[in-house]
């Protein structure tokens, strides 16, 4: 995804790759994704951020997001976010997007180092839930789940008692199921179906909510490919940092 390619709606470059639009970025509507192709039509490309910034109007916390989805990193040099957001910063505390001031700021950033392949999967996924980097959102926390002796959903076993986490793919609770919870829970490799009853839904009803990926600990039951787990215990593994999901 780049300012200076990306369009208002997927585009395919190959036979095995996509374009994605600038409508995938949180904040960011059919209308302005247009309106920021035809400022680059009749304009020419973005130079920067700071070009950007001078030549669309766009929303304080939109920009935000456009610098933290990687929309800027085909224009700067370093592809270095931390760069990008320093700069846009500057420039939005000394005049308004969509003008050009009189008397510029200086915007030269000092060293910042890079964010790192887990860190900005992290913000991939935060400011527009894709990465192109081919890394799942668990791959950062596989060697800590080993060590709390969580086992791949692939690894459980017909009658096992284990503990093991992935991503939140759906969730369903349906009036006719007697107040129990079905959540599809997949870790890149296998997808397990995960049955919480209905005193742990009330313990936990927040959490099982808004959850965006869980640790499970109950019993496994394997018929074919179908694999399902009764949970008796759970807590939400945090995707953007480890330390509150270890304590």
């Amino acid at each position: 995804m780049c300012i200076n390619r990306s369009g208002v709606s997927y585009r395919a470059k190959t036979e095995q790759t996509v374009r994605l639009p600038l409508t995938v970025v949180e904040g960011v509507s059919e209308g302005l994704a247009r309106q920021i192709v035809q400022e680059r039509l009749t304009g020419g490309k973005y130079k920067g951020v700071e070009d950007f910034y001078d030549r669309v109007e766009v929303k304080r916390d939109t920009l935000d997001t456009l610098a933290k989805a990687g929309a800027f990193d085909g224009v700067d040099a370093q592809k270095n976010r931390r760069e990008v957001y320093y700069v846009l910063h500057t420039v939005a505390n000394a005049r308004k997007p969509g003008t050009r001031g009189l008397l510029l700021p200086q915007t030269e950033p000092p060293q910042l180092s890079a964010l790192s392949p887990d860190e900005l999967l992290v913000l991939d996924l935060e400011s527009r839930g894709i990465s192109e980097t081919g890394r799942h959102p668990l791959d950062a926390h596989r060697a800590r789940l080993r060590d709390l002796g969580c086992v791949p959903l692939s690894g459980l076993r017909h009658g096992q008692e284990a503990w093991t986490a992935g991503l939140v793919v759906t969730r369903q609770r349906p009036p006719t199921a007697k107040g129990f919870a079905f959540f599809v829970l997949e870790d890149a490799f296998t997808r397990v179906q995960a049955i919480i009853p209905p005193d742990l839904w009330e313990a936990h009803r927040v959490l099982l909510r808004d959850a965006r990926a869980l640790i499970v600990h109950g019993e496994a039951t394997v018929q074919g490919q179908a694999v399902t787990m009764k949970v008796r215990r759970l807590s939400e593994l945090p995707l953007g940092s480890w330390a509150s999901a270890a304590d």
